[in-house]
């Protein structure tokens, strides 16, 4: 009695069916429904049964233009109208051949197996790690795209409100050049010609702003508080920022510009 049970034990796997799950691996759960890691150097196995139809899914965007099989009498292939599923069943119990499926952006290589026992497989469908990236990337792109059109559009209406603010950005200087301690510098340095606008995150102290004479001595300078702009009622060609031991500097690297029109009208505005 003893002696029967391995045999018995050997008997029952010999005839335990074949996963429908190709080489590769799948999904878990259903093991009638297999999800594929998409690589064209793959060749992906789907193990058949006869009167049962394997639905192969390929990417939304794709398209099926050619379908080739190396034994068309024993294995059955029909894509659906639209071109983006393939039908497939073996014909023969014991069929065996390869096809090859050319869509509209990649190429598919399959084995084809039928065996009596192997388990049904309903469903092949592939993921796509690289096509996943790149939506990926084009979405943070466009999502930074559209936080910059924000940001520009929330610079813009600050600049319509503020009393401070040019008309035309074109008269706006952007250019000046940062340099020591980044703890110190503000996020924002633009001049209109007449007056330096600085802005620092919100929380942020403002260190001690100074300016070099034509004798090179260095001393405050003149400013007000806009909103969460500081505002210069001049434009050095240097200015340091000052905080205990700490110093940075801006300097202004931009064209030399005439005295613009906006901020001439500005002479003589209060605080």
């Amino acid at each position: 009695m003893k002696r029967a049970l391995p045999l018995a034990l050997a008997l029952m796997s010999f005839a335990a069916p074949v996963p429908a799950f190709a080489e590769d691996g799948g999904t878990e759960g259903d093991s009638r429904l297999v999800t594929l890691t998409y690589d064209e150097a793959q060749v992906f196995t789907i193990r058949g049964r006869v009167r049962v139809q394997t639905t192969i899914k390929f990417r939304e965007d794709e398209r099926i233009e050619n379908v080739a099989i190396g034994d068309s009498k024993a294995w059955q292939v029909q894509p659906n109208k639209a071109q983006s599923i393939l039908f497939v069943k073996p014909l023969e119990p014991s069929a065996a051949t390869n096809m090859t499926v050319v869509t509209s952006k990649r190429t598919y290589l399959f084995d084809l197996i039928a065996s009596p026992r192997n388990n049904p497989l309903y469903v092949m469908q592939f993921r796509y790690p690289e096509a996943e990236k790149a939506e990926r990337e084009a979405r943070l792109a466009a999502a930074a795209q559209e936080e910059a059109r924000e940001e520009a559009n929330a610079l813009e209406m600050a600049a319509a409100t503020d009393p401070y603010a040019v008309v035309d950005p074109a008269l706006l200087n952007w250019e000046w050049t940062p340099d020591g301690d980044k703890d110190l510098l503000p996020e924002r340095a633009y001049d209109d010609g007449e007056a330096m606008f600085l802005t620092w995150p919100a929380g942020e102290p403002i260190p001690a702003i100074l300016v070099a004479n034509e004798r090179g001595d260095i001393g405050a300078v003149n400013f007000t508080v806009r909103g969460d702009t500081v505002v210069l009622d001049e434009v050095p060609s240097q200015i340091i920022l000052r905080s205990g031991e700490n110093a940075a500097t801006l300097t202004n690297t931009g064209p030399a510009r005439p005295r613009s029109a906006e901020a001439g009208a500005r002479t003589g505005r209060g605080s």
